[in-house]
């Protein structure tokens, strides 16, 4: 049973498909999502390292999950690099499942998967679904 899906965001449109699979699912199962966006070394060089002038474009990258109770919805920035903000999203909510696009924003034309959907499709501690592009 899902109770709790982690959904990967970066403002992509891969990311977009993410977050509209991971709420059909939620929706349907009654789950939880969690939205976790990585902030990196660029907000720590700007001044502010917790990232929160992201804040609303996280919200604006999530919108689909407002259909959802507001109980049912958590959106976080983490510091890190994506994985292992992933990864400690999953350890400290105890998510069953985790979705991500298949490529984000720093995607490298030629690649099927990113660097991140390829790293988590290695080490992820739990089920991982990777959203393919839209055709």
């Amino acid at each position: 049973m899902v109770k709790t899906i982690v959904v990967g965001v970066d403002g992509s449109l891969d990311s977009s498909r993410a977050v509209e699979w991971a709420y059909e699912l939620a929706e349907q199962v009654g789950a939880r999502v969690v939205a976790v966006h990585a902030v990196g070394l660029l907000e720590h060089e700007i001044g502010d390292p917790g990232g929160d002038h992201l804040r609303p474009r996280l919200s604006e990258w999530t919108a689909p999950l407002d259909q959802l109770p507001p109980d049912r919805v958590e959106r976080r920035l983490v510091a890190g690099d994506p994985v292992g903000a992933i990864g400690a999203a999953v350890s400290e909510c105890g998510a069953d499942l985790v979705v991500v696009g298949t490529r984000g924003i720093g995607n490298r034309h030629g690649e099927r998967l990113g660097s991140t959907s390829a790293h988590l499709a290695e080490q992820c501690a739990c089920a991982l679904v990777i959203v393919p592009r839209a055709g």
